[in-house]
């Protein structure tokens, strides 16, 4: 089984992470606008002001930088595929994990969490293989080593978000 790991900075997420899906960022959901349905007799759809882009603290409440506004990107020095056991590979399948890490002060990671992935835990028949996904997708997360984020010269931690696919070999 092969894997593909996408990194994507929790504060930039910009378009689709995993084919058929889009991730819209807080702020971003806060800044969205539906456009009115123009009557059928209408030339033109009316003009809706754009609203400025409002940055994230620095830091935010939990203490976490945000990528952009002077900080700047931690850099992947070290990553680890996840293990796949027999009965993974057996069951063929290919799917992808959506993980949270913070990249702290060292370069190492903290805070993994499972976002979603595919197979869901929730598909029957596939709760087993699912959990196992997730578990190993953690594990190698955890293992995962940068060079810090810094701003104004100083290393400072920075959430992540890791997109890991997992394909049939």
């Amino acid at each position: 089984m092969s894997t593909l790991v996408k990194l994507c900075f929790a504060s930039m997420i910009a378009g689709s992470m995993i084919p058929g899906a889009s991730l819209v960022s807080p702020i971003q959901a806060s800044q969205q606008q539906t456009m009115p349905t123009p009557p059928a007799d209408a030339d033109k759809q009316p003009e809706i002001p754009a609203k400025p882009h409002q940055p994230r603290p620095n830091p935010d409440a939990s203490g976490k930088y945000h990528v952009g506004d002077g900080v700047t990107a931690p850099k992947l020095i070290h990553s680890v595929e996840p293990k796949w056991s027999k009965k993974v590979q057996k069951k063929n399948i290919s799917g992808s994990c959506l993980v949270s890490l913070t990249v702290d002060t060292n370069g190492n990671t903290t805070d993994v969490n499972i976002i979603r992935s595919t197979p869901d835990p929730k598909d029957q028949g596939m709760s087993d293989v699912a959990l196992e996904i997730q578990e190993n997708c953690v594990k190698a997360a955890q293992q995962y080593r940068f060079s810090p984020a810094t701003y104004q010269g100083n290393p400072v931690p920075v959430g992540l978000m890791i997109e890991i696919n997992f394909q049939r070999s």
